[in-house]
Order: C-alpha cells, then sequence, then structure tokens
C-alpha cells in the first residue's frame, strides 16, 4: 500500500431550526492542523478541508430530519473536491458530539463514491464513544491525540507493519491511548493549510494555539482529560515563543486565542511566559477562551498579563453555591477565589468576565437563586460579563456516566445534536425544563450591563460594525462563548 496524499476535513456547522446563532461548527480546527504539519514535516502531501468555513451562509440539505440546520459545503462539492485532489486517505475530525451524524452522512457518500479510499475518523467525540462510530464507514478510529497515532498509522499500513503496535487504533491497539509527554517534539500546526483569508474575512488576523495540554481536576461537566489525560503538559516557554513570533512574521498576526484549560496552574511557568511575550513587544493582543482558574490569580500574574497584551480575561465560578461547587462539579475551588480574582482585575486594570453552569441534576432553585445573587455579587465588585450555560451531559464526562446511571439520559435513543449549552436534556424533580429555561433568560437579562456601559458598548461596536462587520461578529461570537 502506498498513502501520500493525505486529506484532512472539518466537517460542516450544525444547528437547530430557529437558532440565530451558528454553533460549535465553526470552529479554528487546530486539531487537524497539528497532524497536518506532523505529516508533512515527514514528506506527505496535505490538504485540509474546512467544509464550513468555505461556504458558512451555504444552508445544505440535512440527511436526517427537517428540525436541524447544516451550513457550509454540500456533498457534491466535497465530492468534487476529493476528486480533484484524489487522496490516498482521508482523515475526518468529529470534535462535536452535535456533529455525530453529519459525520456519518458525509462518510457514506464519500464511501458510495470512493469505496477504496480509507477514512480515518477521530476528535474529542470519537475519543468520547469510539463504539458509536460506525466502523462500516469508518475503516480506523483513532482516539486520544491524534498525532502520532495517525502518523503511525499511515506508515505501519505503508510498510505493513503490526497495527497492534500503534497507541490509539481503536478496536486494534495494545495501548489504547497514548499522551505526548514532549510536546516541543511537534511540529507547528500547519496553520496555513486552514482556509485563512476566509475565517478572517475582513477581520483582524487571528489565530488559536495551545501551550499546554491535560487537566489534573475532574469537573463533572468536563471531558478534556478523555483525549488529553489528568496530567498537564507543557510545552518549553522558549517553543512557544517562537511560535508567536513565527505567527507574526508569517502573517503579522494581531490577535491570539490561548485554548489551553490549564494555561496558569503553574504560576511560575505562566509568569515566565508573559513575562517574555511583554518583552518581546509582539503587538498582539491575547485572549484565554477557556478562561483560567481563579485560584492560580495572584497581582503579579495579572500585572504580566496586562504587560502581554491581554485585555480581560475569563474565570469560571460555576455556580454561587459553595456545596454544588465542593459536592456536584468537584472543581476544588473556593468561591472565594473568584472574588478575589475579580477584585485583582479591577486594582490592576483588566476586564474580568465569567462563565456559569445551571442546570445540574443535584441542583434545587435555591441553589439557581444563589448563584444568580452571586452573579449580581460579581458584577457589583467589577466583572462586566456572563455566560451562562446549562449542563450537558457529554459523553467522556462524570455527568454522562451519572446521568445514565440514574436514568436521566437514555445513551442508546439520544439526538447528539442536542448536546449543545443552549439544551437541557437533563430532567428531575427538583427543576423543570421551562423553569431552567426561564430562569437562564432572567439571569442573562438581571447580569447585562449597567445603562452607561451599555451605551458606550454600544456604540462603540456600531463603529466596529460599519467599519469591520466580519470582525465585529467574530468578537459578538467569542464573547458568547459560541
Amino acid at each position: 500500500m502506498s498513502l501520500r496524499k493525505i486529506l484532512l476535513m472539518s466537517l460542516p456547522a450544525v444547528l437547530r431550526e430557529g437558532d440565530s446563532y451558528l454553533d460549535d461548527g465553526h470552529s479554528f480546527h487546530l486539531g487537524v492542523a497539528y497532524i497536518g504539519g506532523l505529516l508533512r514535516e515527514k514528506g506527505y502531501h496535505v490538504r485540509i478541508l474546512d467544509c464550513f468555513a468555505e461556504k458558512p451562509n451555504q444552508r445544505r440539505t440535512p440527511a436526517q430530519d427537517s428540525e436541524w440546520l447544516e451550513f457550509g459545503l454540500s456533498d457534491d462539492e466535497i465530492i468534487n473536491y476529493i476528486a480533484d485532489y484524489s487522496p490516498d486517505m482521508i482523515g475526518m475530525t468529529i470534535p462535536f458530539s452535535c456533529q455525530h451524524y453529519i459525520g456519518h452522512d458525509i462518510a457514506r457518500t464519500i464511501k458510495q463514491h470512493f469505496p477504496t479510499i480509507p477514512i480515518i475518523s477521530g476528535g474529542n467525540h470519537v475519543t468520547a464513544v469510539p463504539e458509536k462510530i460506525d466502523p462500516t464507514l469508518f475503516d480506523y478510529r483513532i482516539v486520544g491525540e491524534g498525532e502520532y497515532a495517525f502518523l503511525g498509522l499511515v506508515e505501519a499500513l505503508n510498510q505493513g507493519k503490526d497495527l497492534g503496535e500503534i497507541p490509539g487504533i481503536y478496536g486494534i491497539s495494545k495501548e489504547q491511548c497514548a499522551y505526548i509527554e514532549n510536546l516541543d517534539s511537534l511540529p507547528f500546526p500547519a496553520i496555513d493549510l486552514l482556509p485563512l483569508e476566509k475565517l478572517w474575512k475582513k477581520g483582524k488576523r487571528w489565530i488559536i494555539m495551545v501551550a499546554s495540554r491535560g487537566c489534573v481536576y475532574d469537573c463533572v461537566f468536563c471531558s478534556i482529560h478523555t483525549i488529553m489525560g489528568y496530567k498537564i503538559r507543557r510545552r518549553s516557554v522558549e517553543n512557544v515563543i517562537t511560535e508567536i513570533r513565527h505567527w507574526k512574521e508569517l502573517f503579522n498576526v494581531r490577535e491570539i486565542y490561548f485554548e489551553d484549560d490549564n494555561l496558569t496552574t503553574n504560576t511560575v511557568w505562566a509568569k515566565d511566559l508573559f513575562r517574555k511575550i511583554a518583552k518581546q513587544k509582539f503587538g498582539i493582543r491575547f485572549y484565554v477562551r477557556n478562561g483560567i482558574r481563579a485560584d492560580s490569580i495572584d497581582h503579579e500574574l495579572l500585572v504580566l498579563m496586562k504587560r502581554a497584551g491581554f485585555q480581560d480575561f475569563m474565570i469560571a465560578p460555576e455556580t454561587g453555591s459553595q456545596r454544588i461547587l465542593d459536592e456536584v462539579i468537584g472543581k476544588k475551588m473556593s468561591l472565594k477565589d473568584s472574588e478575589n480574582a475579580v477584585e485583582l482585575a479591577h486594582e490592576v486594570g483588566l476586564g474580568v468576565n465569567t462563565f456559569f453552569v445551571i442546570g445540574l441534576p443535584q441542583e434545587t432553585m435555591e441553589d439557581l437563586q444563589a448563584t444568580l445573587e452571586y452573579a449580581k455579587y460579581l458584577k457589583q465588585k467589577g466583572c462586566a460579563g456572563f455566560w451562562i450555560s446549562t449542563a450537558t451531559p457529554y459523553p467522556g464526562t462524570r455527568l454522562y456516566s451519572y446521568c445514565i446511571e440514574r436514568g436521566l439520559i437514555d445513551p442508546d435513543n439520544m439526538d447528539y445534536r442536542h448536546l449543545r449549552t443552549v439544551d437541557y436534556l437533563i430532567h428531575n424533580d427538583k427543576v423543570t425544563p421551562q423553569e431552567l429555561v426561564a430562569f437562564r433568560d432572567k439571569m442573562m437579562c438581571e447580569l447585562a450591563p449597567s445603562p452607561r456601559t451599555l451605551i458606550s458598548r454600544l456604540r462603540k461596536g456600531f463603529t466596529l460594525l460599519i467599519k469591520d462587520p466580519a470582525f465585529f461578529w467574530m468578537k459578538v461570537r467569542y464573547q458568547l462563548g459560541l
């Protein structure tokens, strides 16, 4: 077998009829870029097809039912692209559970037209429920971090070696998941293979980066450990600085979004990183998309973040009930830590925004009210932004297992497309779905910016919308956590 030309694919976006925004399918696909970078370094010819970014406003016809909408390249356009490139292998990422069905539908269409091309699936959803990924459509399923697993699979097939010796190939490997200890060993992701100009449109040039992988914590609703493990592995500060410089010189990037789950938990490493970023004077604005732990924050850290180019940051109190935080979520953090973070941010002159989650099966209306009151308290202390999500039992989380064990969800009859933080799937006798949705709306209204702040934001937002509409909507999606 000779596999030299590889096509890596990300899927169209999926959302529900009546939604006013595009769901998770619009994300910047760093995972396939990392795989592409490693394959390219090893001499393979690689392309990345982002089926959403190529035509984000084009409405597809779903193969399932009319309640759901799909946006991106049509099946015919995908097939024509494959025919033109003629790859030897196709790798498809299914990062979000809501893309489960569209991934299978597109794989089925590809198999009908190109039955001899092997298709590999990977991503968070595949890693969490590999047994739910149809082996008649996907020849191989990669679980865990995919870079070396994908490369090992390709090279083993080319050389006729035993696939069982390659970690991370579901149902075949002797070692099901392998985590990359030395992240510096990876080449930089092949971001240049992504449709950057279409992602940027007329907006500022932005990219996503990760400086660490893994998480030692086990919050009930988080599945990051499923694909990246419980051990935190960090790149060297020098390696991160070199990558920032690389993209600055190549593309003149203006904004970088760190997508780490634990960017600041090692404060010595984090302070060194921010100090050296500041020294380089990149002229880049930095963000933390997933936030930072409030208990890792001190005055020096925030000063260094501001010098490095951060104007604000996110924290996740999650709830206003310490009982829920300790006994249900398991975040191993005090609400006092979030209060301290807001106070320090105000002293340093950084904005701070927050994530909250409501609708956990053990939550009562009293707990919900405590969360609202706590959020209002943080607002009084200077917190500027709030995003409230509904608890979602993603596969691979403790919440998913809890709900299955108690019959709150049926994994065999669950519509994966409902696994979004704006839907409510968990039913209990304490709070009805209607009450929860109404309470979430109430929180969003009561936590809206004050009139003076709102007028200022509207004025600035209107100016940006006129001058740069693409960048305006990108910022809106970021602020809403979409």
